[in-house]
C-alpha cells in the first residue's frame, strides 16, 4: 500500500488553496499569475483540465500536484501534463511517478495517443522522474515557444 493517494480536484476548498499556493512555490520558475480562488476555479471549471493532487496517508495533508490538460485537435487527441510539483519532504517517494501515471490512465480513457510533459535543463531530478514514469525525452520534436510577457518564464 502506498504513503498516498492521488485525488483528482474538483472545487476550491480552504486546503485546496493553501496547497495550490504552497506547492507552486516549489516549482522551478515562479508563478506569473497571483493564484486566488478565482483563478483555481478557472482550472477545475475547465472540462478539458483534469487537476491531480496526491494526499499524504499519515497526515492527510496534500504533498503533490500536475494538470492535465486534454486537447482536441482536428488529427488527434493531445495532452500536456504542467506543473508537476513534489513538496520537498515527500520527494523521492514515488508521489511524482503516481501522479503521472494517473494522468496516463485519464489521458489513454479520452483517446491520447500520448502525454507531453516539460522539464527545465537544469532541473535534473524532474528529468529522472518523468523518465521513471515512462515519459521518454523527445529526440524528434523540436518544441518552440513565445513568450507574450516580460518576466522570469514559467
Amino acid at each position: 500500500m502506498s504513503d498516498f493517494s492521488i485525488e483528482r480536484i474538483k472545487e476550491i476548498t480552504p486546503e485546496v488553496f493553501e496547497a495550490a499556493n504552497r506547492l507552486a512555490l516549489q516549482l522551478e520558475s515562479p508563478s506569473q499569475v497571483t493564484i486566488t480562488e478565482d483563478y483555481l476555479h478557472r482550472i477545475v471549471s475547465n472540462p478539458e483540465a483534469h487537476w491531480l493532487m496526491a494526499r499524504r496517508t499519515e497526515d492527510a495533508r496534500f504533498v503533490g500536484m500536475a494538470v492535465l490538460y486534454i486537447l482536441p485537435l482536428p488529427t488527434n487527441v493531445r495532452t500536456s501534463l504542467e506543473n508537476i510539483v513534489v513538496d520537498e519532504d515527500a520527494r523521492e517517494r514515488g508521489v511524482g511517478i503516481a501522479l503521472c501515471e494517473e494522468a496516463k490512465r485519464i489521458a489513454l480513457y479520452e483517446g491520447a495517443n500520448g502525454i507531453r510533459a516539460a522539464a527545465a535543463k537544469i532541473n535534473i531530478a524532474s528529468q529522472r522522474m518523468l523518465e521513471s514514469a515512462g515519459l521518454p525525452v523527445d529526440e524528434v520534436t523540436k518544441h518552440y515557444e513565445l513568450w507574450l510577457r516580460r518576466g522570469t518564464r514559467f
